[in-house]
């Protein structure tokens, strides 16, 4: 990029400079003899066999500046593909980082946050890229054309030069004023897009409640915010480009009536003198804009490196690669939970235990319940049993062997999960379902959503599997999201299914096809369920009780309901579990 920066510059330069002999040719002011740009251009005309005519030297410089229009061209895109390539590169790696950071940390980050990154950071950056290439380029051209003057007069273009140097420190508060305002541009953004996620989250909510006018009001003070920041940075950029342009404006008449008052410069070599004083004043000032993005895209830049850098540092161990022979884990004798303690850290950096010292196994082939008031710990133990985070203190053994490091992560694609609140993506309904299991027979799909109860709903569907549910399932009811989302955990054919509340949405007789269903399964599959239905829990195998993070009892439903002093039966009464 640099060679081509010089390329154009030279040829722009070197257009430039023919000028005068050009303008000398036509008459206007004297000729310089055998000395001077004319004598140069004579002798590299007869060096190319040329005649020195008017009419050879219009054709020389046309000839350069099409030249350098063409290289300029050039240049120009691949400046654009280089940026583009160094902000897609910065955003993959973003990508990367937030798919392959810890589930504990991610839970530390407003989702907001994360979207400004992806946004709006990303954006202030490519906009820095541009500039930081724009002005490499521009100050190689700024430096030829000081050479060209040079040429024509010494005096006259250290003058200029001082000139420009001075009108950069004159302007430089207001870089340094651009680098704060970029600081504040990135957190009104931020808040900007945080009010926009709760504006969408909470919309159906709001207008429910007929709350909807605050979420407005909000919203126009975050807007206000965001528009003063911006604003404010195109003040500082245009009047720093003022002050340059007035003063440069000012020193060029000055010096216009001294090279004829006293200089005593031919007109010619004058005329261009002016052209290209003018052009470096262009220049300047567009270099001066160029430093303010970039200095309102370091912050940007610096909060991007930052957020990066924190999720690569909590990067999970790698795991085999989906196919090899190591990347699928079974479920062999089962799952053991040994005095296992989880902490989440709160604002005070303090951590807040959320499981105390939680013991119980999970047999392969049977159904293991967890029950509990809210904030039991329940979805937790499940993330933990899931393998997207690690306990603090004890042990999680898959088949005799703890559940850590590699071992986690690739015991995740042996496990399928339904959660109470299941995401569907603005897709089909196969789409969705081969989301997670891309090779999936058109008989394996319809297979799975008998084993879901979701068969029948998706027949009478106009276009069937080909029908889209809408942004996060949006066009279809509840009880249909969650029976399309236990058809996607069941088509990945796992060795442990977690149902989180799989069935809340579901009416009786739904619920009874999927209990239907799942008893088919059992003894063939392995499941975990987070319920508070006692037609759910009931039928489970093993269920383990939560209170406060502890485990208060564990047996089947016969042994648990009918003690009078358990848990359970406590739970039942206040309808906890009903």
């Amino acid at each position: 990029m640099i060679f081509l920066q010089v390329l154009v510059s030279l040829t722009q330069g070197a257009a430039a400079l023919l000028l005068v002999p050009m303008l000398q040719a036509a008459g206007v002011g004297h000729s310089a003899g055998a000395g001077g740009l004319l004598g140069m251009a004579r002798s590299v005309f007869a060096a190319l066999g040329i005649p020195l005519t008017l009419v050879w030297l219009l054709v020389g410089y046309v000839t350069l500046v099409a030249v350098a229009a063409v290289l300029n061209a050039y240049q120009t895109v691949e400046l654009t593909r280089y940026r583009l390539i160094f902000v897609d590169a910065l955003r993959s790696r973003l990508y990367s980082a937030l798919a392959e950071a810890d589930w504990r940390h991610l839970l530390r980050q407003r989702r907001s946050d994360i979207q400004s990154m992806l946004t709006v950071n990303v954006t202030l950056v490519s906009q820095g890229t541009a500039a930081t290439l724009n002005l490499s380029a521009g100050l190689l051209v700024i430096a030829v054309q000081v050479i060209v003057a040079l040429r024509i007069s010494v005096p006259v273009t250290a003058v200029v030069t001082a000139t420009g140097l001075v009108l950069t420190v004159l302007v430089w508060p207001l870089v340094r004023r651009s680098r704060r305002l970029g600081q504040t541009l990135v957190a009104s953004n931020r808040r900007l897009l945080g009010s926009v996620t709760a504006f969408l989250d909470g919309l159906k909510l709001a207008k429910s409640h007929r709350l909807q006018a605050s979420h407005v009001t909000t919203f126009a003070a975050d807007l206000g915010r965001s528009r003063g920041a911006q604003l404010d940075f195109v003040k500082a950029s245009e009047l720093a480009g003022a002050i340059q342009l007035i003063v440069g404006a000012f020193v060029l008449a000055v010096l216009v009536w001294l090279s004829m008052d006293s200089l005593h410069i031919p007109l010619a070599e004058l005329v261009v003198l002016a052209y290209i004083f003018n052009r470096i004043l262009q220049l300047i000032t567009s270099a001066q804009s160029n430093v303010q993005f970039i200095a309102q895209a370091i912050p940007a830049m610096n909060e991007l490196l930052s957020f990066v850098a924190g999720c690569e540092a909590a990067v999970e161990p790698p795991a085999p690669l989906p196919g090899s022979p190591l990347h699928r884990r079974t479920i062999g004798r089962g799952i053991r939970l040994k005095d296992v303690r989880f902490a989440y850290p709160g604002p005070d950096s303090e951590h807040h235990d959320v499981l105390h010292g939680v013991s119980f196994d999970i047999a392969p082939l049977r159904t293991t319940a967890l029950v509990g008031p809210s904030g039991a710990g329940k979805t937790t133990l499940a993330d933990l049993v899931v393998g997207l985070m690690a306990p603090i203190a004890g042990t999680i053994t898959v088949d005799g062997r703890p559940l850590t490091g590699a071992s986690r992560t690739r015991w995740r694609e042996s496990v399928a999960v339904a959660p109470q609140d299941p995401f569907l993506f603005h897709d089909t309904i196969r789409a969705n379902l081969l989301w997670a299991c891309p090779s999936a027979s058109e008989q394996q799909l319809w297979s799975a959503l008998r084993s879901a109860a979701a068969d029948g709903f998706v027949e009478q569907l106009p276009k069937g599997l080909d029908t889209v549910v809408g942004d996060r399932g949006g066009r279809v009811s509840g009880g249909e999201r969650q029976r399309i989302a236990l058809a996607r955990a069941l088509l990945r054919d796992p060795e442990l299914l977690v149902l989180d509340e799989a069935t809340s949405s579901l009416d009786t007789e739904h619920e009874l096809a999927i209990r239907n269903a799942l008893a088919l399964l059992h003894g063939r599959l392995t499941v975990l369920v987070i319920a508070h239905r006692l037609s759910t829990v009931c039928h489970a195998d093993l269920i383990v009780v939560l209170d406060h993070g502890r485990v208060a009892e564990t047996g089947s439903w016969a042994e648990l309901a009918e003690n009078d002093a358990g848990r359970l039966k406590s739970l039942i009464e206040a309808g906890s579990v009903s």
